[in-house]
């Protein structure tokens, strides 16, 4: 029997989590007893932190729904479609491999907002970008108020790119166009396009494009100050919180590539690693819980999160129906 590219792919992702969760647990010392920690975290997380964390994240997508209204430009989807929507994207974003999520999204984007599949792709992937560019910013913005001198200058300044390559976005996509039909060789050429109309579109209303970068900014602010209050949610008051919120933000990136497996684990929890190993935190958070069972404990409290309001956004959409067309 012959195995599709993509199902190769998606079985690669998942085999490879499960090896790195395997590893990393093992890392610990003794496997059942890192577990338990785990289990241990979880089970005893503090309800009044987990509830603030909670309220951040849905503050969050909030934010985001607000933004697919305000991107879907000549046919703006309604927030009581947009929220629903965005919930069941990102719940399938912690569940699904390979960000399979992504052409689910545009497919719930065509069956109750009404886009047409390019107008969907184009507004998926200008989210994206205007998630990075926000990102950049927060980050930069973190590591400056938490460092001094050259260090923070640096990230200073890439804060400020970060935010002048939203309103030149436009230009760079012409720009980049020639190159990129060369070396794909036209393969997604309407893709393109699309996402440059929009982009175009965009930058012709800087009003509401520059409403959509600043709800970017608040979605990805209450979103990082949730890994914060998780981590206090299980006795953790790490300090100075910029590192955290650093720390978080490279977690969260790991969701944006596609090379996580099944239920985003081992990758999220290399993110998690490698994001306080990127401000020189290599050590236990708490006494008896080190960063590896830590990250998988708050993987486990964000993941019911967002499979929490997945399920919710599911249910409103049934109910609702589709939209009329």
């Amino acid at each position: 029997m012959r195995i599709s590219g993509r199902t190769l792919r998606t079985l690669v992702a998942v085999a490879a989590g499960g090896a790195v969760t395997f590893l990393l647990l093992g890392s610990t010392g003794d496997l059942g007893e890192a577990v338990g920690r785990i289990i241990a975290s979880v089970s005893t997380a503090d309800p009044g932190y987990l509830g603030i964390a909670l309220l951040l994240f849905i503050a969050s997508q909030v934010a985001r729904a607000w933004r697919w209204k305000l991107l879907s430009w000549e046919q703006p989807i309604s927030m009581s479609k947009a929220l629903p929507i965005n919930a069941i994207h990102v719940g399938l974003g912690h569940l699904l491999p390979l960000r399979l999520a992504d052409p689910a999204l545009v497919g719930l984007f065509r069956y109750y907002g009404r886009l047409s599949l390019g107008r969907g792709t184009a507004t998926v992937v200008l989210s994206k970008l205007l998630d990075m560019a926000a990102m950049g910013t927060l980050v930069s913005c973190a590591v400056a108020g938490g460092l001094s001198g050259k260090a923070a200058l640096a990230a200073a300044l890439v804060g400020v790119l970060s935010l002048a390559a939203v309103f030149f976005i436009a230009g760079i996509l012409s720009v980049l166009r020639k190159p990129f039909l060369r070396i794909t060789r036209g393969r997604f050429e309407k893709g393109y396009e699309n996402l440059a109309q929009a982009v175009t579109v965009g930058s012709g209303r800087r009003g509401r494009f520059a409403a959509s970068y600043i709800l970017s900014l608040m979605a990805w602010s209450v979103k990082l100050f949730m890994f914060v209050f998780l981590l206090r949610a299980m006795g953790i008051d790490f300090q100075p919180v910029w590192k955290v919120l650093v720390a978080g933000a490279v977690t969260d990136a790991t969701l944006a590539m596609p090379v996580h497996g099944l239920l985003g684990l081992g990758t999220l929890e290399a993110g998690w690693v490698a994001g306080f190993a990127v401000v020189g935190v290599t050590n236990d958070l708490a006494p008896g819980l080190g960063i590896v069972e830590a990250g998988f404990s708050m993987h486990l409290l964000w993941m019911f999160f967002a499979v929490l309001l997945m399920i919710l956004g599911g249910l409103y959409l049934l109910l609702s129906g589709r939209e009329a067309r």
